[in-house]
């Protein structure tokens, strides 16, 4: 099994230090054994990764996404799975390609109401509240998480968050995000999402796995997993995509011309 794992934006492995080596550390203590995966940046989507607080950059960059997307099929993966919380271009990509397409927001949120009665989402940047709230209502999961701020942040700056990741001296974000989700579960959650692909690893590969009685819930991890699921299920013969309605799936011939006058292909 083959699965595509797409990261937001351009990240040169240069630029991020170890994340790249940290996310596979991430995925390999849970994959199946034979699951074979390709973290895939956006080599032409934008490199400040500050920029995608914006709703304007965040949705052109979203076109470069898609297009990045759109490879994994042709290039022979099962399945892709979605390395970013902001979930960019997913449900285009569900609906242009034949093969899975999960989402790791919608995913943790389906898992976080699955293990409890209420959820939140600390995510790592506080400008990305607003989009994360907004995407939660969408997605039909806000009676499933707290009332009272169900999306907070880490205090930490984005910037001294990148610092910390960089040099591997994770502690400052492990002890803020301990601190934040407590204050949620002040507020009666009893799930906790990591919602950033930058944090969760950190806290996974760090044995944060529960707070207080409270899982912590890795998007990166859910994402990966239920996309397994879903191959396995496709293979067994189980149709796994819905061809109705807002999901219609063109004919191959048809999806292969837009494609092309798209300029996508």
């Amino acid at each position: 099994m083959k699965i595509w794992c797409q990261l937001p934006i351009s990240m040169p492995k240069d630029t991020y230090g170890g994340y790249y080596e940290l996310l596979m550390q991430d995925y390999n203590l849970f994959k199946d054994e034979e699951t074979e995966i390709t973290v895939q940046d956006v080599p032409t989507g934008m490199k400040d990764g500050e920029l995608i607080s914006y709703l304007g950059f965040r949705e052109v960059n979203d076109a470069e996404t898609i297009k990045s997307m759109l490879r994994a099929e042709l290039e022979g993966y099962d399945a892709v799975a979605g390395a970013c919380y902001f979930e960019g271009g997913i449900k285009a990509v569900r609906n242009l390609l034949s093969i899975p397409v999960v989402g790791p927001a919608e995913a943790a949120m389906t898992l976080a109401s699955i293990m409890g009665n209420s959820f939140a989402v600390v995510t790592s940047e506080r400008a990305w509240i607003p989009a994360m709230e907004q995407h939660l209502k969408e997605l039909g999961f806000r009676q499933s998480a707290i009332c009272n701020k169900p999306v907070r942040s880490l205090t930490i700056a984005f910037k001294e968050f990148i610092n910390h990741m960089k040099s591997g001296d994770f502690s400052p974000i492990i002890d803020n995000f301990s601190n934040i989700s407590k204050k949620c579960m002040e507020d009666d959650a009893e799930i906790i999402i990591a919602g950033c692909g930058l944090m969760s690893p950190i806290l996974t590969t760090n044995g944060i796995r529960e707070i207080d009685g409270a899982p912590i819930i890795d998007p990166m991890i859910v994402s990966l997993k239920f996309a397994e699921l879903m191959v396995k299920l496709s293979k067994a013969g189980v149709s796994v995509k819905s061809k109705r309605g807002l999901f219609d799936i063109p004919s191959n011939e048809r999806r292969i011309r837009g494609l092309r006058e798209l300029r996508l292909l």
